[in-house]
Formats: C-alpha cells, structure tokens, sequence
C-alpha cells in the first residue's frame, strides 16, 4: 500500500531544503533550471514523499488529479487502458522522469496509467504551482512544452512503428530500448511480466515469447529468467530499422 515517507538525507540542513529541491536539481535535461530560488520554494510547497511497491497504482487512467510525479528512484510504467481489457504499455518511466498524466494542459483528466514495477520513490507537485510558473515565466513554459513535444513525437513514432512494423521489428524495437533508453546496457534484468513485454510491443504473450524464443534460437539474445543479455546488437538493431 502506498504510504507518505520522510526521506533521510544527511546533507540536508534541518529544514531538509535541499532534499526537497533535489527533483528539481539531479533531473536530465533539467526543465527546472531556469527557476529562481523563489519559484522552486513555491513548487515544493506542500509537496510529499510517497514510496509505492510494485504493482501499486501511482496515477489512475481517466481520473482526475491535482498533482504530478517526479519519480526519484525506481521504474514506473505508464500505459493506456482499453474497455475490452487490453494495456498498451507506452514507456517505462524512471529516475527524473516528470510525469503529468497528459492532463496539465487539457483539464485535470488523466490520460494514461502509471503503476509502479519496482519499488518507487516519488514526490506529488501541486499542478496549480506549475501552471502558475507556466504563466510567469516565459523559459520554463518553453522547456516545459518541448519536454511535452518530445513526448508526444515519441508516442507517434511508436504508434507507426507498431501499425508498419513486422512483429520480430516490434520485438526488437522493445529490446532495445529496455537496453538503451532504460538499462544503458546489454546486460539487464527486467521487471516486467512477459505479458507486459507484450504489451509493449503490441501483440500477444504467445507472438513475444515465440519471437523471444526464435531471437535466442539465433543467438542474437541469451535469456535466463527475468535478465537478458543481447550478445549480436547490430543483428538486433538491423532487425529493428527492417522492421
């Protein structure tokens, strides 16, 4: 069950002003670095520490909600829902990761789910601050739309991947990220179920684990439980641009 922590953290002074900021300071290709001193105090006003476990919903698909996730540790998913049952899992979200539910800019419903993989640390921002700053500070707005464009380029580049793409190209395509995008490695354990390796890859578990089992069969992947090692990347990666 999720729970409110306090994070322990020895080089913050006794108001932990440091460790509140730290979402703001350690993210890659930082949006927050054009804040001043003032703007970053009024984001982290109110802001909580919440730990989910694995498995535990951290933003609910078509609710509505007054807050977003910056994730400091762990591995989020984030997936649409569909009405006959089926996920499609878009990206995996990790540590820095900002995550507004799609719905900071077109009223406060959440337009995916997000439910924790591994155990995930993470802190709730009052959406009201940050359309506040978007308003006043012309910078921020800019980075925080380009983060919003990037994202949304991402989801239309896998959309057509998985509508032109070959199943063996989709599985490749999953891979890969897990390997670059996620692990940076070759070498990797993966928390998720082979369903939801499915459904990131927009097919059935029997059309992955088939694939899955023809890419071993070939040698381009060695696969032992849940850790994967790819051992012919430019195999993998010809897959992938072939489709």
């Amino acid at each position: 069950m999720a729970k409110v922590i306090e994070i322990n953290c020895e080089s913050c002074n006794k108001l932990r002003v440091d460790c509140c900021k730290s979402c703001f300071k350690d993210v890659k290709n930082n949006i927050f670095k054009s804040l001043s001193t003032k703007e970053i105090d009024l984001l982290i006003c109110e802001k909580q520490h919440i730990l989910y476990n694995p498995g535990e919903t951290i933003v609910k698909q078509n609710t509505s909600s007054s807050t977003v996730v910056c994730i400091k540790e762990g591995l989020a998913k984030v997936y649409v829902e569909y009405k006959n049952g089926k996920n499609v899992i878009v990206r995996i979200a990790k540590k820095g990761d900002f995550l507004t539910g799609g719905g900071l800019f077109n009223g406060s419903v959440q337009h995916f789910s997000v439910a924790a993989l591994t155990t995930v640390k993470c802190c709730m921002i009052n959406t009201s601050y940050l359309t506040s700053l978007f308003s006043e500070n012309s910078e921020f707005a800019l980075g925080l739309m380009r983060k919003h464009t990037q994202q949304n380029n991402y989801l239309l580049n896998k959309l057509v991947d998985h509508t032109q793409k070959y199943m063996p190209g989709r599985v490749a395509d999953t891979l890969l990220y897990l390997s670059d995008e996620i692990f940076q490695s070759d070498v990797f354990k993966i928390p998720l179920s082979r369903i939801e390796l499915a459904e990131m890859s927009n097919m059935t578990k029997e059309s992955f684990v088939r694939i899955l089992q023809q890419f071993k069969e070939s040698k381009i992947i060695h696969a032992e439980g849940h850790k994967v090692t790819i051992t012919d990347k430019s195999s993998l990666i010809e897959i992938s641009e072939n489709g």
